[in-house]
């Protein structure tokens, strides 16, 4: 079983306590209530000559830990302060160390729209997405079926959220080009053996004729990367372990 798969497993596994703890239909109720904004996450990206979405993670399979220190509400600030067009932020619990907790924590001291960054595979987590106030939500193609994507994408619609499909290879971006409102992110790390290739981005970009907005994920660790990624049409950047560790 790959480090993928043992994920979504994992997740399963958590979604059944958690709709244990809160049902479907108390978020539902709890939305009809708050009327929530609409998310801003692609207005936030659009239009640039170049935009950061800066990721707040503690860990990740790949790398480890990351950061001892974890404080991801200063980091949201500072990554405002820097000039970040908007924020994604881990809420897988095991393998990332992330937390719901965090996004609702930020959510409170940026203005920056906000990327829930999980692995999405049931209903349930995307209205919850709109519950603890995320802007956006990532539906990763390799994991879920096409019948899957397009309910999701009609969900995410209804409740206002903007999506981001994110794609590994030709055959995934095939199969979700014709989604001209979503945004299109091509990850570097090949999630099934964790191998990072910047010019993936570069192979899928030229071959990929639609106007939906790319982002280059993972494996960018220099402006040199960002550089030559605009060089080849690509100017939206997911940017995460190198700003945790301040070495970008």
């Amino acid at each position: 079983m790959s480090i993928l798969e043992k994920i979504v497993a994992n997740t399963k596994a958590g979604l059944i306590q958690k709709k244990a703890e809160l049902s479907l239909e108390q978020i539902k109720s709890s939305l009809e209530d708050l009327e929530l904004p609409r998310g801003r996450f692609k207005d936030n990206i659009s239009n640039k000559d170049e935009a950061i979405i800066a990721e707040i993670k503690k860990a990740s399979p790949s790398a480890g830990v990351i950061v001892d220190e974890f404080d991801p509400v200063t980091k949201a600030i500072d990554y405002e302060a820097f000039g970040a067009s908007a924020l994604s932020i881990l809420t897988e619990e095991d393998f990332f160390m992330g937390s719901v907790d965090y996004l609702k924590d930020v959510k409170k001291v940026t203005a920056l729209p906000i990327l829930r960054k999980d692995f999405i595979i049931d209903e349930y987590q995307l209205y919850e997405s709109k519950l603890i106030g995320a802007d956006c939500i990532l539906l990763i193609a390799s994991i879920l079926s096409d019948h899957q994507i397009k309910d999701f994408i009609n969900i995410t619609k209804k409740l206002e959220l903007d999506y981001l499909i994110e794609v590994h290879d030709e055959n995934e971006l095939q199969r979700v080009e014709h989604f001209e409102d979503a945004l299109i992110g091509v990850n570097n790390r090949n999630l099934k053996t964790f191998e990072v290739d910047l010019d993936n981005s570069v192979r899928l970009r030229n071959v990929f004729k639609q106007k939906n907005i790319f982002i280059a994920e993972s494996g960018i660790k220099s402006r040199e990367d960002m550089n030559y990624l605009k060089l080849n049409g690509i100017n939206v950047f997911l940017i995460g372990e190198s700003l945790m560790r301040g070495s970008f």
